[in-house]
């Protein structure tokens, strides 16, 4: 069984059980990357930082191989449909583990993170409260079939790159148009920078997050 290595911030304002940022991290990077932003997350969430299961050869982790080059990358299919279910069952289960509330379960995927967290929006929308994808994308393998009903309430902010060399732009207005069509809380935002956040994208992450949280949840009050 494939173990998720995380790191941790517990609220650091406590009104019962809190809720859950589960962060996602990029290829080639490590749990400690995203995590680094702790700082300026809503102090009354849980914070979980998880390190991605393949250990690269220069350093880093995956969460699945690519092959290419920046701009035109390739996934390894086999690995990337492993790399949903695998996260899947770790969101499901998550919430019991670390005593945070299961109706307030948020993901902050970056790149390779972004496009893992938005394809479990598309397939298990319902056990989530919200999405942050910031330079990734849909990736159409991952959404072949018709998106769980519980999509179109889920609040969703892509943030991405004019800029990015990595994962284009197009890609992510691609994802904007068609999770238009679907999920009716989605909100999309271009900074002009590269593959990295622009501190007015992290500045919308902070009032999107406090929005969130001063609000019922999605699917229920639980």
């Amino acid at each position: 069984m494939t173990t998720i290595r995380t790191i941790e911030r517990r609220p650091l304002i406590e009104t019962g059980p809190a809720p859950l940022l589960l962060m996602l991290h990029g290829f080639g990077s490590n749990e400690r990357d995203l995590f680094e932003l702790a700082d300026l997350i809503d102090d009354r969430m849980h914070i979980v930082s998880a390190r991605a299961p393949i250990a690269l050869p220069w350093g880093g982790f995956a969460w699945y191989e690519l092959s290419g080059v920046p701009g035109r990358l390739v996934p390894d299919p086999v690995g990337r449909a492993q790399a949903v279910e695998l996260l899947i069952q770790f969101v499901s289960t998550l919430p019991e583990r670390v005593g945070t509330d299961p109706q307030r379960t948020y993901l902050f995927g970056f790149s390779q993170g972004a496009i893992l967290s938005l394809a479990l929006a598309w397939r298990i929308p319902e056990r989530l409260a919200g999405v942050i994808a910031a330079n990734g994308y849909l990736d159409p393998a991952l959404a072949i079939q018709p998106p769980a009903p519980a999509l179109a309430q889920l609040p969703i902010l892509q943030l991405h790159g004019t800029y990015d060399d990595v994962i284009p732009v197009e890609q992510a207005r691609a994802t904007r148009d068609v999770l238009a069509q679907h999920a009716l809380r989605h909100r999309y935002h271009e900074d002009p920078v590269g593959h990295s956040l622009h501190p007015n994208g992290l500045s919308l992450l902070q009032h999107w997050l406090a929005e969130q949280l001063d609000g019922p949840p999605p699917h229920g009050d639980g």
